[in-house]
């Protein structure tokens, strides 16, 4: 299928699944905030590691509607990604998240250990990238006994990236971006029944501050049909993205014990 169709696909499908619950069930409303740090270190031609640490917020319906109305969330995570060639990523995390109040797990602190396997198919084209991703999710949350429920959930995106001024993201460059993501999950106490998870829509953009250093802001508009009630999240996302920030620090630093030698 190609691309901007499986673009279509994936919305009207999210539609017509959300649909039925939908129209029969009362929405909740939650505005959220949430921010991401990134680091990727090269270690080889096919290898790369990537950190990640981040955190949300939400509102409390319905009497504050303020995106950092509580924590809602924090976590730390780490991949190891190889490329098996132009256009294939392969991928592995192991993530820890603390769950602080999340609205569809009905959650209050308490933790989530997840793992997840990933592949992404990349479509370079001239002036902007494709790229399809599937990941499988397994989580195992904490529930009030502190013991750990597992499910697995499937996500499946599509991703449009098109730089502003220049044909590819270097420094100086702006960019858009838009995704369309749909989730599917097995049944948990914790998580409830419903197979559909939820679709996500998201756009944005962001900026290269240097070949190594992007800043991104994104929207996310969150559906979650739930027979018990609908959840709609509206997400706004600042991201900080490094490639090689430790090998850099450890370069800076030889550099200026060498430099010290030299004058000494």
């Amino acid at each position: 299928m190609p691309p901007a169709k499986y673009f279509y696909f994936l919305l009207i499908v999210g539609y017509l699944m959300g649909l039925p619950i939908h129209s029969n069930c009362q929405t909740t409303k939650y505005n959220q905030f949430s921010n991401e740090i990134a680091d990727i270190e090269s270690i080889g031609k096919k290898w790369t590691l990537e950190f990640n640490i981040g955190q949300s917020y939400s509102s409390i319906p319905p009497n504050n509607q303020s995106m950092f109305g509580k924590a809602s969330q924090f976590y730390i995570r780490g991949w190891a990604h190889y490329y098996a060639s132009s256009r294939w990523k392969l991928s592995y995390y192991l993530a820890l998240f603390g769950n602080v109040a999340i609205p569809d797990i009905e959650q209050a602190k308490n933790f989530e250990i997840r793992y997840a396997i990933q592949g992404i198919y990349y479509i370079n084209k001239i002036g902007y990238t494709l790229n399809t991703r599937f990941r499988i999710e397994d989580r195992r949350i904490q529930n009030d006994a502190k013991t750990f429920e597992a499910y697995y959930r499937l996500r499946s995106q599509l991703k449009y990236t098109k730089p502003i001024n220049g044909k590819i993201i270097r420094k100086g460059i702006y960019y858009g971006m838009a995704s369309e993501e749909l989730f599917f999950k097995t049944q948990a106490a914790i998580t409830g029944k419903d197979f559909f998870d939820r679709n996500k829509l998201s756009i944005g953009g962001g900026y290269a501050i240097s070949d190594n250093t992007q800043v991104e802001l994104m929207y996310s508009n969150e559906i979650l049909p739930r027979s018990s009630g609908n959840l709609l999240y509206n997400t706004y996302q600042i991201n900080f993205a490094f490639s090689d920030l430790f090998k850099k620090l450890k370069d800076k630093s030889k550099s200026k014990e060498t430099h010290s030698l030299d004058n000494n």
